[in-house]
């Protein structure tokens, strides 16, 4: 009876035991259809999320969302901000190559509206991997820098050497191009690629986005701190 009351328990342990393994291994294919469904609603709306962020026409390619062969560039803006710059045209000159004429000097602050994005080429795409959102971009650029106003600082003469219009041409020439770089070393194109990031990630619901590029790793979504 007491051997008969042991094979009891042990039965009804192994029972409990094999109930816990089957609760378990229909919790991880609930769990692995659950990813599956996910994933596979990420991807059918990569194409969509793709026309939508870039106005262009796109396709679905071996799961990868890309737009379609075009002949004229696009371009995908996505920051614009207002910056301004200051530089000065100094010039000497001669009378005969031995009187003096006098410098003239300009200084000059432009202020100008700066827009920053993708210059859009083939190639740009996006497609789920591993789970993992992986958008597919070019570099980004500054795409314009357009004269707002420009306000002179400073103006002089020389006696026999007066500023010209050209020279004012040439000052606002290298004005504009000043205010490229400095946009660039700004951090601007930084923000440019959060920006991308953030427009993403809102679009097709996920946590994190990679931006790929052609010749350098990707660029991975680093979790934002908690404040203390």
């Amino acid at each position: 009876m007491e051997h008969r009351s042991e094979a009891w328990k042990t039965f009804r342990l192994l029972a409990i035991i094999a109930a816990f393994i089957a609760i378990a291994w229909l919790g991880v294919r609930a769990v692995e259809g659950f990813t599956r469904g996910t994933s596979s609603g990420i991807e059918r709306s990569l194409d969509k999320v793709l026309a939508a962020l870039t106005h262009s026409n796109t396709r679905v390619v071996e799961g990868r969302a890309e737009i379609i062969s075009q002949n004229d560039i696009r371009e995908l803006a996505l920051v614009e901000l207002r910056m301004s710059a200051t530089r000065s045209f100094e010039n000497e000159t001669y009378v005969l190559k031995y009187l003096p004429a006098g410098t003239k000097k300009l200084v000059a602050r432009g202020n100008y509206r700066i827009t920053a994005g993708y210059r859009l080429q083939d190639g740009v795409s996006l497609r789920m991997e591993n789970g993992r959102t992986v958008a597919h971009f070019p570099p980004a650029d500054i795409l314009g820098v357009e004269l707002i106003d420009f306000e002179v600082l400073s103006e002089k003469d020389g006696w026999a050497n007066t500023i010209t219009p050209e020279d004012r041409s040439t000052l606002l020439r290298e004005l504009r191009q000043q205010m490229r770089v400095e946009a660039k070393k700004s951090g601007l194109l930084d923000l440019v690629d959060s920006t991308l990031k953030t427009r993403l990630r809102d679009l097709l619901g996920v946590e994190n986005v990679e931006i790929e590029r052609a010749t350098s790793s990707p660029l991975q979504d680093v979790p934002a701190q908690e404040p203390p």
